[in-house]
């Protein structure tokens, strides 16, 4: 293997263009059916656990309860947790973020608002992620409750949740047209019983009408965002750059299988791949698909000629059009 350290002032040449472009050669396998799902009538939102092997973190749409449930990737449910004195106005996704001193935290987004008339604001429960499986009930003391209300103060009706591992920064998309993306530092949970702002970032700029659900990655690199359409966008996301920035660049279309009302995409546990499965809406069991993904590592041999980079980057600064091709084989 050949290896050509550059100077550090390269380096960051070389940073500045791994953030800018994607990646070439990203590979996302034809969803594979691993399980069918008959228990559980409006899965909404998806997570895999971090804590118990095979299980995904799922749970109902509006007329639950306020609960979450663990199921097998095959589909059958394994445990139901309850959150004590909690409400479920319209749980519409779940994500899952690590926890300072080990450990993880599951989210569950009371986000939806059909009729745009929650004024008071939308929720987000934040309970730590169970590490045994079995039934349990989460007491009021156990879990934080944080609401929300959109900058501007205008109702919005959102069903994509997700948190970055790297920050636990908290992001909402909006179910509209073109969807809008909203963003909540972690410290929000640092105040329970108040209401924070979600700050408008901007709107997304592929063409995804009404968004369902979104999950990024274990290792903060990869966004996925879905809508109940066989379509999603794949989004990377560069060394140092936020989710945000990420979200602005280069979004690789994917097909996914078709569902009845596809509501749920999420990573697995070791990014691998990630899962989907959908609601109901009277087509009975549904499947869970799972897409296997894959980024090819650098080829052995593989030479960066550092000295070119500052060049390229001065033609791009000067105005230069630079096209990267990103493949994804589906």
């Amino acid at each position: 293997m050949i290896k050509l350290q550059c100077l550090p002032s390269v380096a960051v040449w070389s940073l500045f263009l791994t953030a800018a472009l994607p990646a070439v050669g990203i590979t996302i396998q034809p969803g594979v059916q691993v399980g069918t799902l008959s228990q559980l009538a409006e899965v909404s939102g998806l997570v895999a656990s971090r804590s118990l092997p095979g299980t995904l973190w799922v749970h109902n749409d509006s007329g639950d309860s306020a609960r979450f449930f663990g199921i097998s990737t095959s589909g059958n449910v394994l445990e139901t947790i309850s959150l004590t004195g909690a409400t479920a106005t319209d749980w519409e996704d779940i994500a899952i973020g690590p926890k300072s001193g080990g450990g993880n935290y599951v989210y569950l987004g009371d986000i939806g608002d059909n009729s745009a008339n929650r004024i008071f604001g939308i929720n987000i429960y934040r309970v730590v992620e169970p590490l045994v499986a079995g039934n349990a009930a989460i007491a009021a003391a156990d879990y934080t409750k944080v609401t929300l209300v959109y900058q501007g103060l205008i109702p919005k009706n959102a069903e994509s949740l997700m948190v970055d591992p790297l920050t636990n920064d908290i992001f909402v998309i909006t179910k509209a047209s073109t969807g809008q993306v909203y963003r909540a530092p972690s410290t929000i949970f640092n105040t329970p019983g108040t209401t924070a702002t979600l700050a408008l970032m901007g709107n997304l700029n592929v063409t995804l009408p009404n968004p369902t659900a979104a999950d990024i990655s274990p290792d903060g690199l990869h966004i996925l965002i879905r809508n109940t359409s066989t379509t999603a966008y794949l989004f990377e996301r560069g060394a140092a750059q936020s989710v945000w920035n990420a979200l602005q660049g280069v979004g690789i279309p994917v097909t996914l299988k078709p569902e009845a009302q596809g509501e749920a995409i999420g990573w697995a546990a070791d990014g691998s791949g990630f899962y989907t499965t959908s609601e109901w809406n009277g087509a009975g069991a549904r499947p869970v698909w799972y897409y296997a993904f894959s980024v090819p590592e650098p080829a052995s041999g593989q030479i960066l000629l550092c000295g070119l980079l500052p060049l390229i980057v001065g033609k791009l600064w000067r105005g230069r059009r630079y096209t990267a091709a990103a493949k994804v084989d589906i």
